[in-house]
């Protein structure tokens, strides 16, 4: 069922985005502090802008991954500590039960 809402919502999305490329053709110029771009369609302004910010959230995205791999290796490797440091104090625990029973 899950399946089917995506893609009927992608399909939804793909022909509002056809629709809108379709009624958004006029050209405008930008400009900023003196500079000036050539004319550039409207839905291939907003396309280019939604691109970019999927590709800037998709470099965080990767970033945030690395940042956290790196903390399940600093955590794996105090698990194996600590249950080593376990591991230590039960075999200590076992030597003096042993002890005990024998003296």
């Amino acid at each position: 069922m899950i399946k089917v809402i995506k893609a009927v919502s992608l399909t939804l999305l793909f022909f509002a985005g056809i629709t809108f490329a379709m009624e958004n053709t006029q050209s405008l110029v930008l400009r900023y502090f003196g500079y000036e771009t050539p004319p550039i369609d409207l839905y291939l302004l907003i396309l280019v802008s939604v691109l970019f910010g999927v590709i800037v959230a998709g470099i965080g995205f990767i970033i945030d991954q690395w940042s956290l791999k790196k903390v399940v290796r600093q955590k794996k490797r105090e698990i194996e500590s600590l249950e080593k440091e376990l591991r230590a104090v039960q075999e200590k625990g076992r030597d003096l039960v042993n002890s005990r029973e024998d003296g």
